[in-house]
């Protein structure tokens, strides 16, 4: 050991071990200023740092080959050391530099602690394939949930970014609508025969581009490209902004067809006819087919299943038994699925009545992604049915904040707000949305309850006028009932029996839908014991709307002190 000590001494290796890395520093320091200040590509400073090791072991050889003799004539075999050393080396960097995406700063910009709220709008088609809008619209949509649960950004939901109007889809109608400070954008475009899909971020307050990146899509194989896409913007971010908790779980074991179908599924799913609906069933089955440990298909075939009521002609315990399932099976699979509680707090809720296991799932749901808007408006109109009126208006604020600007999250907040007592918070809730969504029927309906019970009867009236222009001369049982509550409510007699006859003539004990519909126009014709009847059957045959017996604005006194309806509220455990 002595020997190699003094060995080593004679032969000067300390240079290699002191004044290299010393060396080594200063030229990091140098590559990073030039990077930073000359808007060079990042990758550079790994490089340079690859290339420096290399040239460590370089150095180590060459001072124990001259270090105590000085320079003597090289030998064969010194120069094959270097050449294997320089070559493995040069490789290794050549590696690194292509199979890592680039980031391309245009600015010299960086993200701080400021920055808290990213939109990610769906993505241009400028394709020659307009079949592609699965990608177009499914890439960024996949990126929000995986980045609200990868970072401590507040990603704005779905629901708000892509509603936004071509005109407001750039930074200034951004940071104007969804008062965001972080824009995400991407194209999806054919280059020499090939798919590449490029993605810049940009800084909302002046419109800089921060990061860039095109990322090739070969293969089908959205998962690879995902991930691409991922890594080099999470590269980008500092540290603080990365959460170290994630609950995500890498993609990459899925099969790359099943997560296809799935994107073709769920763009299918928000249409809104009973054709596209079946489509989408079809495409999440056969997602399941491909790979029958993917998760979130059984989640998307119960939720699909919850929606598809509307259509189908199967019984609510039909349809529920089969939601059911799939959230079961998607819970057996991923014990972890934010999205698999949270239909499965919706089926407890609307398809069970059971109060408790709700919560439960809906708080299981938040704990795992404290960023699903879905679950905060969920579990908010849950907490209003159950008049934890406080709770629930604070749910309704967090959903706003992630989803400002969507037909949902303000419906929410009108609503809960509504059956609160809260009229003047529900009507200024209910005008934000539809000034966003001026053809939104319900909007105009439930403005209409809000105004009402403020005494505002022209105003509801002039909501009830608009939304029977918008909806035809016949809707939903549940529908037409509002209008009778509103003229009801503002003494417009006729008008009332008008629409009660109306509705009569369309519904019958042999031909309904919504047995709660019934019992609300029953009780409003006056006729209390059959309205009680049919509020019996509605919790019977477990119509979804059967919670709203326990909203109290809705009844007067006659009902409320009713030993029936007090039995009938008891035995649902309200």
């Amino acid at each position: 050991m002595e020997n190699q000590l003094k060995n080593i001494k004679k032969r000067q290796i300390w240079r290699s071990l002191l004044a290299y890395p010393a060396a080594a520093f200063v030229i990091i320091q140098a590559v990073d200023f030039f990077i930073t200040n000359y808007e060079l590509n990042p990758k550079l400073l790994t490089f340079s740092l690859i290339l420096l090791i290399g040239g460590f072991f370089v150095s180590v050889m060459w001072n124990w080959n001259h270090g105590e003799k000085g320079i003597q004539k090289f030998t064969n075999k010194e120069l094959m050391s270097y050449g294997i050393v320089l070559a493995i080396t040069f490789l290794c960097g050549g590696y690194y530099w292509k199979n890592t995406p680039t980031v391309n700063r245009t600015s010299d910009l960086s993200i701080g602690d400021s920055f808290n709220r990213l939109a990610v709008l769906p993505f241009e088609n400028n394709s020659t394939d307009s079949s592609l809008i699965y990608l177009s619209d499914g890439i960024p949509e996949n990126l929000i949930n995986r980045l609200s649960l990868m970072t401590n950004l507040k990603v704005l939901s779905r629901n708000s970014t892509f509603i936004l109007d071509d005109s407001d889809r750039n930074s200034l109608g951004v940071k104007k609508k969804l008062k965001a400070d972080l824009l995400l954008t991407g194209r999806v475009e054919n280059l020499n025969n090939r798919l590449v899909v490029n993605c810049e971020l940009i800084n909302v307050s002046d419109n800089v581009q921060i990061w860039g990146e095109k990322v090739f899509y070969d293969n089908e194989n959205v998962i690879e490209l995902e991930e691409n896409i991922v890594t080099s913007l999470l590269n980008t971010l500092p540290s603080s902004l990365k959460r170290k908790d994630s609950n995500y779980q890498n993609d990459k074991a899925i099969h790359p067809k099943a997560k296809s179908h799935f994107m073709k599924g769920r763009a299918l799913s928000y249409g809104s006819t009973k054709e596209e609906a079946e489509n989408a069933l079809e495409h999440f089955r056969k997602a399941i087919e491909i790979d029958p440990n993917f998760t979130p298909a059984y989640v998307a075939i119960a939720n699909e299943k919850i929606i598809q009521a509307m259509f189908s002609t199967a019984t609510r315990e039909e349809i529920f038994n089969e939601a059911r399932t799939a959230v079961q099976t998607a819970l057996a699979f991923d014990p972890n699925s934010s999205e698999a509680y949270y239909v499965d707090g919706a089926i407890k809720f609307y398809g069970d009545f059971n109060w408790e296991g709700a919560e439960n799932s809906y708080k299981k749901s938040l704990d795992i992604n404290p960023y699903n808007v879905n679950a905060y408006i969920r579990y908010s109109a849950f907490l209003g049915a159950m008049k934890r009126h406080e709770e629930s208006i604070i749910m309704a604020d967090k959903a706003i904040a992630l989803d400002p600007i969507s037909i949902s999250s303000l419906h929410n907040l009108g609503w809960v707000h509504l059956i609160a007592g809260n009229f003047k918070e529900s009507e200024d809730a209910f005008s934000e949305a539809l000034a966003l969504h001026p053809n939104w029927i319900w909007g105009y309906a439930k403005r209409g309850y809000a105004r009402m019970f403020q005494n505002k009867c022209e105003l509801a009236k002039a909501d009830a006028i608009k939304a029977r222009e918008l909806l035809g001369d016949w809707g939903s049982e549940l529908i037409e009932s509002t209008f009778i509550l509103n003229y009801g409510t503002c003494g417009n007699e006729e008008k009332k029996k008008e629409l009660i006859d109306k509705f009569f003539r369309h519904v019958n004990a042999d031909n309904y839908h919504d047995p709660f519909a019934v019992f609300m126009v029953y009780y409003l014709k006056g006729e209390l014991e059959t309205a009680l009847d049919w509020a019996e059957r509605s919790i019977l045959e477990k119509e979804a709307s059967s919670y709203l017996f326990n909203i109290d604005i809705f009844y007067k006194n006659d009902l409320l002190e009713h030993p029936r309806f007090i039995k009938l509220r008891n035995d649902m455990n309200f």
